[in-house]
This record gives structure tokens, sequence and C-alpha cells, in this order.
């Protein structure tokens, strides 16, 4: 078994039953470089999710648009390497370090088999998020009829 190179700690390749940790916090888009390693969780079969390695090669700032960055990723081990990145993964979660860095939203390259994916960044989703509560807040607030 070998060991991966993560933030300074050792690590082993996901195991077949690891599981996503049970407390959620973010790994910064600013931190995210080439070389990090980390774990996504997809269903490739039946309805429990199976993790696998994640390989960073790096962001692309506004590759989606303006203000809109891509994490680039290559995905590790039998399964990925043998189906690529298909429609049925976008959404899984990625974490790096155990903290949630996005999910898996692209496959680069239209006819490539290889597993090289783009990851919406989870800063992204919660500015996403966080416009729409605002956003029904203000509908809210004018659908209230006003008091004379």
């Amino acid at each position: 078994m070998h060991a991966s190179f993560l933030s300074g700690q050792n690590v082993s390749p996901a195991s077949p039953n690891a599981l996503p940790p049970s407390v959620t916090r973010f790994f910064p888009l600013k931190d995210i470089h080439r070389g990090l390693r980390g774990t996504a969780y997809t269903v490739f079969e039946g309805t429990k999710p199976e993790p696998m390695d994640v390989e960073i090669l790096g962001v692309l700032h506004n590759a989606i648009g303006p203000h809109q960055d891509m994490i680039l990723a290559r995905l590790v081990g039998a399964k990925p390497e043998y189906t690529g990145v298909v429609a049925g993964m976008s959404g899984s979660p990625v974490y790096i370090d155990g903290k949630l860095a996005g999910a898996l939203a692209f496959r680069i390259g239209e006819f490539s088999k290889e597993p090289i994916a783009g990851i919406t960044p989870i800063e992204e989703m919660l500015e996403v998020r966080d416009q729409e509560g605002r956003a029904q807040g203000s509908e809210l607030r004018a659908q209230q009829p006003t008091r004379r």
C-alpha cells in the first residue's frame, strides 16, 4: 500500500469502506494547487457511494465565465480509470484533507476516456446559495402588504 502526500500529512489512498466526513468544513479555493490529493464519492452501482482518489492538476480561473473558476483534477482508481468521467458523477463531493473542496461537474475532453474532471469549487456554490437567499428575502419583502 502506498501513501500520498497531502497537506504535509501522509494518507492512505481511498479505501472501499471510507465514508465522507461527518462534519462538513470547507477547503478554501485560494489554497488549492497542483499536487494536492483528495477523495471524491460517487455511486458506480446501486445506491452506495464509493470513494475514489483525486489528484488536483490546478485551478483554471474564469474558465466557465467571469469569476467562475474550475478545479482541474484526475480521478484515480480502477473504476474511474475504466469508466472515465461520466454524467452521473455530477454533483459528487470532493474532499481534500477532510474538507469539502467542491463537486464534480465536468468531463474534460469530448472523446477521452482519461478520467480528467472539472470540479466546481464549493465557495462558488455557496455564493450562489447566498445570492438566492438574499433575492428570496427581497421578493418576500416586496410581496408583503404595506400597512396604512
